[in-house]
Parts: structure tokens; C-alpha cells; sequence
């Protein structure tokens, strides 16, 4: 029997984009049990070629997006960063965080975002970071 590798594409069930910062969870224990993450890669996209720095962090509790400005969730140290130079989209590898994410769903709470940069690049609300998962 021949195994085909599979591509998903998940779009936020919590997402939160102020400025330079976007607050964002997915709900990934929807993949089946008997399927293997093979990867898992967060793609932002900003509204104008930013250069800079992106930085990435755990979100360590629940959240709410109608009170993120009141109540910002406390996140974790930083989990990684990535420095661009005049690009919109940017990519950040989760696979780490997919086993966490789908059998312990209760504590996936999500990543911040935050975009480090001088220039007036920003996250647009209308404009979702997407999760991109290969499995097989």
C-alpha cells in the first residue's frame, strides 16, 4: 500500500493583530490519531516589506481576542526569532510544539508574534497568519 504525503492548511481559531503584534492559536487535534506530523510551519504575512526582526513566543494561558489590549496573555521566553530583510512573509517552524498541540489541546493556547522593525510594516486583521502541516 503506497502512504501519500498530505499538506493541511489551518486558519486561526483565535487570532488578534494590533500593529506590530499578532496574538493566534489552532485548533490541530482535529488530524487523525494515525496520521504522523511530519511538519508544521506558521507563515505571517505583513502589510508592507519589513525589515527587522521577528520574534516568536509560547502563549502560556487562555486568552480572549475582545480583551487582548485589557488582558494580554502571559507568553513564554522567546522561542525563536527570524530577521528579514524587505519581505511581507515570513515562515516559523512548529513542529516541536505539533504533539503538544493535538494530544494536549487544553494547553494550546497559541503563539505571539511581534514584529521588531523601525519601518511601518504591520499585521493587518484582515490579513490571518495560516498553519501549514505535512502528515502522513
Amino acid at each position: 500500500m503506497n502512504i501519500l504525503e498530505k499538506s493541511m492548511l489551518f486558519i486561526p481559531n483565535r487570532y488578534s493583530a494590533h500593529g506590530k503584534e499578532i496574538y493566534v492559536s489552532y485548533n490541530i487535534a482535529v488530524i487523525p490519531e494515525d496520521m504522523e506530523v511530519l511538519s508544521m510551519k506558521l507563515i505571517v504575512t505583513a502589510n508592507a516589506p519589513a525589515t527587522g526582526t521577528l520574534v516568536l513566543r509560547e502563549i502560556s494561558h487562555g486568552w480572549d481576542e475582545q480583551y487582548i489590549l485589557k488582558a494580554r496573555p502571559t507568553c513564554t521566553e522567546i522561542k525563536d526569532t527570524a530577521a528579514i530583510s524587505e519581505v511581507k512573509e515570513a515562515e516559523f517552524d512548529l513542529t516541536r510544539l505539533s504533539g503538544p498541540w493535538r494530544f494536549d489541546s487544553h494547553n494550546n493556547h497559541g503563539v505571539y508574534v511581534g514584529l521588531e522593525s523601525e519601518d511601518d510594516a504591520s499585521f493587518l486583521l484582515e490579513d490571518p497568519p495560516y498553519l501549514l502541516v505535512g502528515t502522513l
